[in-house]
């Protein structure tokens, strides 16, 4: 017995298949016979019509069954085409209920039965020939289809798809759209048994499938954020991004009502969008990673260019590498500074600016809809017009590394920019930093480098060009490593700069992209800028020299108790606004923006939200009507 065991042990187990491979047969084996048995769909169509004549013959009930049946029929046409996300195919449906209406009064018998059958055959031979060349051996596909084709995409996904990765088992493709050498389409899929997750991790079957590059598709998250399906976009065309854009073309600008400016585009040509500040949170936060060459500083130039041309912000630019980085933006910001000392100053003084800009906000007087007096807000709003006129801050740090990694200061600087990256967005502060990569000694290499580097993704974008590290791109939101990017266009040996992915305002992470640039950046760096650094902040500033003239150290919380005062009651009262608000009105209706004129003629430094509060009070008291847009005082009204 010991000897026969033994013999069982040494004879190799070739007989018994792997259980990966047994499953992947019984798959294809069970598309192979739904595949036959759809030959005898237009039959079973037939003889259910008949079928259903005869039955309402014979049971005498007309048209009540046949009239039930047609409603059914239709509903569940539209049904199932709903479900998939197409066209209803009404053409059948009417067709054989108008037989079913007419064999009804007529009888299913003899010759409407014979124009059934031959009609219903003759109709269905083109549906059986096709059905016969796709259940034949595939033919080659070629590698390029024509631009902008959604044909046979479902045919090609439940063959080729489906059968091949358990991630996208029992799901199908619907509402199929063309996009610019490719297409896009919704994966419909199994609740509870298809997750979003495990689908993107196999994304590179649907690659392999479709023969293109991995980078070439992408999986996001499905309309309605159903996490139990997706939405794939395939460019089978790799030159989308090959041709340059410029930020003019498109009349790219920061929008000052939501802070989003557009900057670039996605592999299927729609726009992509950096975020510089939210109406819900206040400033952004950014990070901007590349290997040297991959268009990073290229893309900070774009950013730049952008808030130079916007009323709402002023840049500070902060470069460790003695001004290299950013040739057209030095001395021509708000604030400018090169190399490491001359950086790490210039982040002491704006922590302490960014300290009295948060005092300021947390106390600014203001008047809710309501009239109601009310002091401090949460955060900044750019365009706020109770903040008397306080910038946002975008704050560039070119070349993080060379500042952090520094042997005297980096210590500190990496401290103070982790505490930064909590505690400056509610003032006003969009800290948008630069590095090689994504890992965390570009943050310091301290153990606060994580909060760091956190706390900048976690508040805002990420763009992260070709790396030279394949690590922690998942860290940062990122669903694509960015050291797969091709250094060259195909064939050519033209670099793709500033091709990448992002993390931001689109929620499209996995989404290949490319930034725009400036036709004419230095053009724009010394053209006036379109807003300048507000007086208050200004006196901030002022207020730090000042104390480092005087030996005194700003950091020192008893040096700045005096400057952090709450400021003097205002000059005006509440009845002072009203008064001046009438007297405006008295050379006839005006709109809310003339009034605010006014007012601030008479009133010097009033916060204007006390003119809408103060118009409140006098529609309350019927002293003053507001007729479309425009006020006007009661008494003229009569």
């Amino acid at each position: 017995m010991a000897a026969i065991a033994a013999k069982k042990k040494t004879e190799p187990e070739t007989d018994k298949p792997e259980p990966r491979n047994v499953r992947r047969a019984i798959r294809r084996i069970k598309h192979r016979q739904r595949r036959r048995l759809a030959y005898a769909r237009p039959v079973a169509w037939l003889a259910t019509l008949q079928g259903t004549a005869v039955l309402a013959d014979v049971t005498g009930l007309g048209l009540e069954l046949t009239g039930s049946a047609v409603v059914l029929a239709a509903g569940l046409t539209l049904v199932k085409a709903r479900r998939r996300g197409q066209k209803p195919a009404m053409k059948r449906t009417v067709a054989g209920s108008l037989w079913l209406l007419v064999a009804t009064f007529v009888g299913p018998y003899g010759l409407m039965a014979l124009i059934l059958w031959v009609v219903g055959v003759i109709t269905s031979v083109n549906y059986w020939y096709g059905l016969h060349r796709s259940t034949g051996r595939p033919a080659a596909r070629p590698k390029a289809l024509p631009k902008n084709t959604v044909s046979g995409v479902q045919e090609w996904w439940d063959e080729t798809v489906v059968p091949n990765h358990q991630a996208f088992a029992g799901t199908h493709l619907a509402a199929p759209e063309p996009v610019p050498g490719g297409f896009t389409a919704v994966v419909v899929s199994v609740p509870g048994k298809t997750e979003l997750d495990k689908m993107t991790k196999a994304t590179g079957t649907i690659a392999s499938a479709r023969r293109v590059f991995k980078d070439q598709v992408e999986l996001g998250p499905a309309p309605g954020g159903d996490f139990s399906g997706a939405r794939v976009t395939v460019v089978e065309r790799g030159d989308n991004l090959r041709k340059v854009r410029y930020l003019e073309d498109d009349a790219a600008a920061i929008d000052v009502e939501t802070g989003i400016a557009r900057a670039g585009y996605f592999f299927d040509l729609k726009p992509t969008h950096w975020s510089y500040w939210t109406t819900s949170a206040g400033a952004q936060m950014g990070i901007n990673a590349g290997a040297t060459g991959a268009g990073k500083s290229g893309f900070g130039a774009t950013k730049l260019a952008l808030v130079h041309q916007c009323p709402l912000a002023v840049a500070v630019l902060l470069d460790a590498q003695d001004g290299s980085s950013q040739p057209d933006g030095n001395g021509r910001t708000a604030v400018s500074r090169e190399g490491v000392e001359a950086c790490w100053e210039e982040m002491q003084a704006l922590d302490y600016v960014m300290g009295r800009r948060a005092h300021f906000v947390a106390h600014v007087p203001w008047a809710d809809e309501l009239g109601r007096e009310r002091h401090g807000k949460p955060f900044l709003l750019p365009g706020d017009p109770d903040m008397q006129g306080l910038k946002l801050m975008y704050i560039m740090l070119e070349e993080l590394p060379l500042l952090l990694g520094d042997a005297e200061v980096g210590a500190q600087a990496t401290e103070l920019l982790a505490s930064a990256a909590k505690t400056w967005r509610k003032p006003g502060g969009a800290i948008d930093v630069f590095t090689q990569n994504l890992g965390l000694e570009n943050f310091g290499g301290k153990p606060i480098s994580n909060t760091l580097r956190s706390n900048l993704s976690g508040g805002g974008s990420v763009a992260a060009f070709r790396t030279g590290s394949s690590q922690d791109w998942h860290m940062v939101g990122l669903a694509a490593d960015p050291s797969t990017l091709p250094e060259f266009w195909d064939g050519t040996r033209e670099k793709t700069h500033g091709l990448g992915f992002i993390k931001g305002i689109d929620n499209r992470p996995g989404g290949k992209w490319r930034a725009s640039i400036s036709r004419d950046l230095y053009g724009i760096a010394t053209s006036p800028a379109a807003a300048q650094l507000d007086d208050i902040t200004r006196g901030f500033f002022d207020e730090y020299y000042d104390m480092r003239r005087r030996g005194v150290d700003p950091r020192d919380p008893a040096a700045a108790t005096s400057a952090k005062a709450s400021p003097a009651a205002p000059k005006w009262s509440s009845a002072d606004v009203e008064a001046v608000v009438e007297h405006a009105l008295i050379s006839g209706p005006k709109e809310l923006g003339a009034i605010c004129v006014a007012a601030r003629r008479r009133l010097g430094d009033m916060p204007l939200g006390e003119v809408p509060a103060a118009l409140r009070a006098l529609e309350k008291a019927g002293r003053v009507r507001k007729s479309g847009e425009s006020y006007q005082l009661v008494k003229e009204v009569q």
